[in-house]
């Protein structure tokens, strides 16, 4: 579970329930979820978007499996919105925000190539390389260095970075 910017990087991650898990059932028992619904996570207070004079708050954004809350929003249900464009828009352009963390999740594995199978290790081994992968590609979209500094060779079952 993550949340990332607008540059695909990782802002927060809880790593370490299984994926078979509901995603709103894992975020309401994990570390972060506890924090937001607390009101313990440093997240950034309100303020107006571009051109605009009102606050917004700031909100994570779920699919349905997520409960709705002051923090979490989702997209209407589909028998709600299936007839009034603007929950449809609302939907789609939140669907579209959304896919910022679906698709720095499908980065990593681009990058490592360890992550494109099962994690064959223990959980703990396993979350420190999540861990782990998370931050180097923080890393490497914070250096905007993408393919020029790091480049993974895979050697039979070892993996080593070099630089190009």
């Amino acid at each position: 579970m993550a949340n990332v910017d607008p540059e695909y990087k990782f802002i927060c991650i809880d790593v370490g329930d299984y994926g078979k898990n509901s995603d709103g059932g894992i975020f309401e028992t994990s570390a972060m979820g506890r924090k937001f619904a607390n009101e313990t996570m440093n997240i950034p207070t309100n303020r107006p978007l571009a051109d605009e004079n009102e606050e917004i708050p700031c909100v994570l954004i779920g699919d349905e499996a997520f409960t709705l809350s002051p923090y979490l929003t989702r997209p209407f249900p589909y028998r709600q919105a299936r007839n009034d464009n603007s929950k449809e828009r609302f939907n789609y352009h939140l669907c579209r925000a959304r896919r910022l963390v679906e698709n720095a999740f499908l980065i990593l594995p681009h990058k490592w190539r360890l992550f494109f199978r099962p994690l064959e290790v223990k959980v703990q081994t396993a979350t420190k390389l999540v861990k782990a992968g998370c931050v180097l590609h923080n890393l490497l979209r914070t250096r905007n260095t993408d393919e020029q500094f790091l480049h993974l060779q895979e050697n039979s079952n070892t993996y080593s970075f070099t630089s190009s």
